[in-house]
């Protein structure tokens, strides 16, 4: 049989070698950070192992202390050189096997600790202590630097365990470079380790700061905190990393589908696949394989023209394939052939994707069984360049909504590239790479022209969401001074509906007049105050003199706001009543009823902070729809129905930055509309606004077919 070889790993991720070129490049960034510290690093150790043997009654841990301090206070330069050595081994040991699909360090931590000695198993545990502190202590910092990372391999965030650059490998380095550095480093270094609290090691968190910074410098530029978001709301598993995380025995039969042990009978309960012959090698790496050449001639053939018949939107073409030369395939080609099939068949049957694009992404079916029969991988790894096309091509329609348009510049983008892989495509898997490319460039100079268009809506929302907070504000100046039970009612009511509006308009613009806030608030507190009981004449001295400034600001104000309705005149006379009463009563008070105005106060005080601590600790049952809302990120698309039932597709350009406020518009930016936090939370619980779904079509379609279907 005439073979054409194929050697998957050469080609399947043309890209790889430079993006570990780059996580190598960051070692020596981290090593420089970390030889700057070193010296004040084994200063603090010495200075504490100094006080350990200053301040121990034993003598034996003592002298031992103290050893140790000479020790490291007479060769520090030799710790040093050490410690950097060590680190740098280690970083770069870590990038070596970055690009390995499973980690096994992990499982060290559950080995039965119950026959290792007592000694071992207190080092391994402050170890762990001292590493997890460190962790907690440079959190943000290694969430940046997670996503950073998983950026640069195209993953999604990395977990701390698989970061190179985590606590651990620094903890680990020095710990390595001390038992080189002291030959009695068995006695020493439960000492050691006792001592090194986050305080006294190496302070990483400008490390970090600094491998972040070196990865913004060489473009890795990422939106930090929406990706924070999205990993923490995240509902779906889309690395092939979670695959087993979703369903253990997922991988375990897509590996046997390719696999020739036991074949036979772990496929038997999966109609259409065949029993497999051996393919490739062990473990993740896939050895070279062979396809026979006439039957890629063959696909070939057809790729050219047109790659499937009119109007053929599912996997039976494979199928019909499949059958048609089923004499000339192995049991793994035909294996392959079903189960690329399967996935065809979920891509098709995905109500968002509209029918055009379903026909266009049926013509890469042939392209796409050249790459699976060539390069397992594709079902293997979620960064594979023909995976990457089929979810971007599927992600692109769901722009376009139902309504797909033959004269629409994204429907003709995706028909270019369908044609040029048909065209073209032959053994070269960068082509994929290569109209990904183009297509995501031409998503993002729409985005960028779309952002453009809304730019006025923007300004008017942040208007709405800086007016909102200001109110939050006035209320809260008011409620803490009604609380303290000494505001009469009718000023208390006052303050609630018409100072609270002057209190809002002086928050909303203290930026650029902060005389104005200070002079309201002052305004309030002399109101507040000249209501209070007089008690001697010095006090109703003080109250007549002032009564005609404070009177004169507060019509001021109130004519600010235009509050001319007759409640205003009412409120007015009541106030020269008590002002009135105030100086008409008695100079000096009895006691006794100075303390009946004290309790009555109080009494007051203590009703008005419970009742507005009630209010505070009203349990609110949790609500799928604002958990939902809250996980919103830009760029999702939303399916919108009007009271005459027609729905319209919206993508979601923007998000205020305290989420109050949210703009929908169109692709192009057009038709743009903003809502509130609660009347977009209120639209989905009612059904009237419907998320698009849009993360990976061909991992769930994988998911989907390997599962067992039903008896």
């Amino acid at each position: 049989m005439d073979t054409l070889p194929v050697n998957p790993q050469r080609q399947h991720d043309p890209s790889g070698a430079p993006r570990v070129q780059m996580l190598q490049a960051m070692v020596p960034v981290a090593v420089n950070l970390i030889s700057s510290q070193l010296e004040a690093f084994a200063s603090r150790l010495t200075q504490a192992l100094f006080k350990v043997a200053d301040q121990n009654v034993r003598p034996d841990e003592a002298t031992s202390s103290f050893q140790t301090y000479q020790l490291l206070k007479r060769n520090h330069s030799s710790f040093y050189r050490l410690a950097a050595s060590h680190l740098n081994s280690a970083l770069s040991k870590e990038i070596g096997v970055m690009n390995t699909r499973k980690r096994l360090g992990e499982q060290g931590n559950l080995q039965d600790m119950s026959l290792v000695p007592f000694e071992e198993m207190e080092n391994k545990i402050l170890t762990s202590n001292l590493c997890k502190s460190l962790e907690l202590n440079n959190a943000d910092q290694l969430v940046g630097l997670n996503i950073r990372i998983g950026h640069v391999l195209r993953r999604t965030p990395i977990a701390v365990s698989q970061n190179p650059f985590r606590p651990e490998i620094f903890v680990h380095a020095v710990l390595d470079a001390w038992q080189e550095f002291d030959s009695n480093s068995k006695d020493s270094l439960p000492l050691i380790l006792r001592l090194l609290q986050p305080e006294i090691f190496l302070q990483l968190n400008p490390v970090y700061q600094g491998l972040n910074d070196a990865f913004v410098e060489r473009g890795i530029v990422v939106d930090i905190e929406g990706a924070k978001r999205q990993t923490k709301k995240r509902m779906v598993f889309t690395r092939r990393e979670d695959l087993e995380a979703s369903d253990p025995y997922l991988e375990h039969k897509l590996r046997n589908i390719f696999s020739d042990q036991n074949a036979r009978k772990e496929n038997a309960s999966l109609p259409g696949f065949s029993g497999a012959e051996s393919w490739g090698g062990s473990g993740d790496g896939m050895e070279t394989i062979t396809v026979d050449r006439q039957f890629f001639d063959y696909l070939t053939s057809i790729q050219r023209n047109a790659g499937t018949p009119d109007g053929v939107a599912s996997g039976m073409h494979l199928r019909e394939i499949s059958r048609h030369r089923q004499s000339e395939l192995t049991h793994i080609d035909q294996n392959t052939i079903e189960l690329l099939a399967r996935i065809f068949d979920y891509v098709f049957n995905d109500p968002h994707i509209p029918a055009e694009i379903k026909n266009l992404i049926g013509q890469l079916q042939i392209p796409t069984l050249k790459v699976a029969l060539m390069d397992k991988d594709f079902f293997f790894r979620d960064s594979h360049p023909a995976r990457v096309l089929i979810d971007t091509l599927a992600k692109s329609s769901v722009l376009l909504g139902n309504d797909a348009s033959a004269e629409d510049p994204l429907y003709q983008m995706i028909e270019g590239v369908v044609e040029r892989v048909q065209q073209e495509f032959d053994l070269q898997i960068d082509l994929f790479s290569d109209v990904v490319a183009d297509l995501e460039n031409f998503l993002r100079e729409e985005e960028k022209q779309a952002t453009t268009a809304i730019s006025e809506p923007v300004q008017e929302a942040l208007k709405q969401e800086k007016m909102r907070l200001a109110r939050e504000f006035a209320e809260n100046d008011v409620a803490i001074r009604v609380e303290t039970g000494e505001v009469a009612g009718f000023l208390e009511e006052f303050l609630r509906t018409q100072w609270i509006r002057i209190l809002t308009i002086a928050h909303n613009v203290k930026e650029e007049k902060p005389n104005a806030l200070e002079n309201a608030l002052k305004t309030m507190d002399d109101l507040i105050w000249s209501l209070k009981p007089k008690n001697s004449a010095e006090e109703r001295k003080e109250l007549v003199s002032k009564l005609p400034a404070m009177l004169t600001l507060l019509n001021a104000w109130l004519n600010a706001i235009k509050w001319d309705e007759p409640e205003r005149v009412i409120f007015f006379s009541k106030l020269a009543e008590r002002h009135a009463a105030i100086a008409r009563a008695p100079l000096e008070l009895s006691p006794r009823r100075q303390l009946e105005i004290a309790v009555n106060i109080a009494q007051r005080a203590s009703e008005k902070r419970l009742n507005r601590q009630a209010q505070d600790h009203v349990p609110k049952e949790s609500d799928e729809w604002e958990t939902m809302v809250d996980a919103l990120e830009s760029g999702v698309w939303v399916d919108f129905t009007n009271q005459a039932d027609v729905t319209t597709r919206y993508r979601l350009a923007w998000i205020s930055p305290k989420r109050t406020r949210y703009i929908f518009s169109s692709r192009q930016g057009h038709d743009s509309f903003s809502v509130s936090a609660d009347e977009l939370t209120e639209k989905f619980r009612c059904g009237e606004a419907v998320k698009v779904a849009a993360h990976s079509v061909v991992d769930r379609a994988l998911v989907e077919a390997l599962r067992d279907p039903p008896l």
